[in-house]
C-alpha cells in the first residue's frame, strides 16, 4: 500500500484531538493541562486494550509515553513511507528524527537501514526514549539521545531549547524528520531548530517536516477551521494562547523566511494538512513539506 493512501486511512481513523467537541473544548478551557493531558492519553489507552491482546508488538502506553494519536505502527509506516519517498532514502544514509518520542518512525527508519547507515533520534521525554531504546532494533547504528530542555506541554524542567545543539556534527546528515514537534514549540525555537537542521544536513540533505502553516487565506476564514488558531504574537497562533505549545502555528511567509536563513529552501509542493478544513477529510492534520539544504 502506498504512503499516500495508507496516511489517507489513518487519518481517517483517527480523530485528531484538535478537533474537539464543545464539551471537550471547555474541559480544556477550564481544566489543568496535565489533568486534561492523561485524561485524553488514558482514554486512548483503553480504547486499544483489544488491539493490544491481538498483536504481540510492544505499544507505548500513551499515559507514560505521550505518543500522540493513532495507531502507533500503523501512523510510524504511514509517514515512514512518505519520508522514504520524499527524501530517496537509502539503506546506508544517517537519518536524524527531530523530537523521535518512543520511536513510532524510529522501527520503520532502522529495519529499512542497513549496516552501513545510522539513525539518531532525540527527544525531550526520557520515559519514551526508554521505551525507543528497550524495543527499536536494526541492522544500523542506533542512538537515543535525551535533550534536557522545556516545554510547557512536554516537560516543564530543563535547558532553553533555543540553543539545543543537535547530536549530529556539521553536514553529516543526509535525511531529517521532524514530525508533531513544530506544531508544539515557540517561534524563537522554530527558528533555532531549522538553522540547526540546515547546520547537520548535507548539501541536498532533505528534512521532512509537519507544522500549521497559516496563510492570509485562513486567516479571512478562520472560524471555519477544525482548529481555530488565535494569534499569537506577530508571527504565530494558538489553539489556547493560555498554553500556546499545545498546538501553535506560524505565519506561513515568516516560516518560509525562516527557512531560507538557515540556508534550506522548499522541495515540491507544500501539502496542506485539513486543520484548516471545517471537517475531518480523511487526510493528513497537519501540513508537510520537505525542505533541502542548499
Amino acid at each position: 500500500m502506498r504512503g499516500h493512501e495508507l496516511m489517507s486511512r489513518v487519518g481517517a481513523a483517527s480523530k485528531s484531538a484538535e478537533g474537539l467537541p464543545a464539551m471537550k473544548r471547555l474541559v480544556h478551557a477550564i481544566a489543568p493541562r496535565p489533568w486534561v493531558n492523561f485524561a485524553w492519553n488514558l482514554a486512548a489507552d483503553l480504547g486499544e486494550i483489544g488491539q493490544r491482546v491481538s498483536d504481540p508488538r510492544p505499544r507505548p502506553w500513551r499515559v507514560v509515553h505521550n505518543v500522540g494519536g493513532g495507531d502507533f505502527y500503523a501512523t510510524g509506516e504511514a509517514f515512514f513511507a512518505l519520508f522514504r519517498d520524499a527524501v530517496a532514502l537509502k539503506d546506508d544514509a544517517c537519518v536524524l528524527d527531530i523530537g523521535c518520542g518512543a520511536g513510532r518512525l524510529a522501527f520503520p527508519i532502522c529495519g529499512h537501514l542497513g549496516s552501513r547507515g545510522r539513525y539518531i533520534g532525540f527527544d525531550i521525554a526520557p520515559r519514551a526514549l526508554d521505551f525507543a531504546r528497550t524495543h527499536v532494533r536494526g541492522a544500523c547504528a542506533i542512538e537515543f539521545v535525551h535533550a534536557d530542555l522545556a516545554n510547557a506541554e512536554y516537560a516543564r524542567r530543563g535547558e532553553r531549547a533555543d540553543s539545543y545543539r543537535f547530536p549530529a556534527a556539521d553536514a553529516s546528515v543526509d535525511a531529517a524528520l521532524a514530525t508533531s514537534l513544530f506544531s508544539h514549540i515557540l517561534p524563537d525555537v522554530a527558528v533555532h531548530y531549522l538553522s540547526e537542521a540546515g547546520r547537520v544536513l548535507k548539501p541536498g540533505g532533505r528534512l521532512m517536516l509537519t507544522a500549521f502553516l497559516v496563510t492570509q487565506a485562513d486567516r479571512k476564514r478562520p472560524g471555519a477551521a477544525r482548529l481555530k488558531l488565535e494569534p499569537y504574537g506577530e508571527m504565530a497562533f494558538a489553539a489556547d494562547p493560555r498554553h500556546p505549545e499545545r498546538a501553535i502555528g506560524f505565519d506561513e511567509t515568516s516560516f518560509l523566511s525562516w527557512v531560507e536563513a538557515a540556508g534550506l529552501t522548499v522541495a515540491g509542493d507544500i501539502h496542506r494538512g485539513d486543520w484548516r478544513a471545517p471537517a475531518a477529510t480523511g487526510g493528513e492534520f497537519q501540513d508537510r513539506l520537505v525542505l533541502e539544504k542548499v
